[in-house]
C-alpha cells in the first residue's frame, strides 16, 4: 500500500507538516530515520536548500536526518529509512541521476511495498508516471537530453506544483496544460504553493488552506 505525500513546498503549512507526521507514525521521533535525496541540484549536499531542509526536519524533532547523494553514498540507507524525502530542484536532473544509479526502480519498489515517501515540487512530480508534461511545457529544461521521461510511477497522479505562482508569471499556462490534457487524454492535478496530496493506498486526501479533506479517488485528477 503506497504512502505518499506530495506538495509544492516543504512543510509549507501546519496541515502539510501534520501530514508528514502521519507518514512517520507510529515510529517515535527520536528513533525515526529520515533520508533526504539531494540529487535534484548539481551541488547536492552543499546546496543551501538541502541544508535548510535538513535543519527544518531536525527542528521538527527528528534526531536522525541524513542527506543522501545517490551518486556517492551507500544506498542501503534507503532500505532502513523510516521516510524518504525527494526534494525540489530540477526534475530532469533528478530523473537522470536516479535512473543512472538504478535508484528509480528501487524507489518504485520501496514505494509499492509501503515505504513512506514525501515528494516536494520536482520530487513530487517524479513520484508520478513521467515528465511528459514538462517536456511539452519546458523543453529547454531538458538539458540532460533525456529521450525517455518515465519516472518513479509510484502513483498515477500527475501534479503541477506552484500552479498559482507560475500562472502569474506565465498567464498562458492554464490553457497550455488544458490543451495538453485534451491532446493526451490524461489529467493533471494543479497544486498551489500551500496545497498538497496525501496518498494512502486508494485513499486520497487534499491538503488545502490548512485543512486535510478526503476526496473521492475518481475526482483526484480533475
Amino acid at each position: 500500500m503506497v504512502k505518499l505525500l506530495l506538495s509544492s513546498r516543504a512543510f509549507s503549512t501546519v496541515a502539510v507538516t501534520d501530514a508528514f507526521f502521519t507518514l512517520v507514525a507510529p515510529v517515535a521521533k527520536n528513533s525515526a530515520r529520515i533520508v533526504i535525496i539531494v540529487n535534484s541540484v548539481s551541488t547536492g549536499k552543499n546546496h543551501p536548500q538541502m541544508v535548510a531542509l535538513q535543519q527544518t526536519v531536525q527542528q521538527l524533532g527528528y534526531a536522525h536526518v541524513q542527506l543522501l547523494d545517490v551518486l556517492t553514498d551507500d544506498l542501503a540507507a534507503l532500505n532502513t529509512a523510516t521516510v524518504i524525502i525527494l526534494n525540489g530542484g530540477y526534475e530532469f536532473l533528478l530523473l537522470k541521476n536516479l535512473r543512472e544509479t538504478h535508484v528509480l526502480e528501487r524507489l518504485r519498489t520501496l514505494a509499492l511495498a509501503g515505504k513512506p515517501i514525501y515528494g516536494i515540487s520536482a520530487g513530487a512530480i517524479l513520484l508520478g508516471p513521467d515528465l511528459d508534461l514538462y517536456a511539452y511545457l519546458y523543453p529547454e529544461d531538458n538539458t540532460e537530453q533525456l529521450a525517455s521521461t518515465t519516472a518513479i510511477n509510484a502513483t498515477t497522479i500527475r501534479i503541477y506544483p506552484h500552479y498559482d505562482v507560475h500562472c502569474e508569471v506565465k498567464p498562458q499556462l492554464p490553457q497550455l496544460i488544458t490543451d495538453w490534457e485534451h491532446k493526451t487524454g490524461v489529467t493533471v492535478k494543479r497544486l498551489t504553493n500551500n496545497q498538497g496530496l496525501l496518498v494512502h493506498g486508494s485513499q486520497i486526501k487534499m491538503i488545502d488552506f490548512g485543512f486535510i479533506n478526503v476526496i473521492p479517488r475518481c475526482l483526484v485528477l480533475n
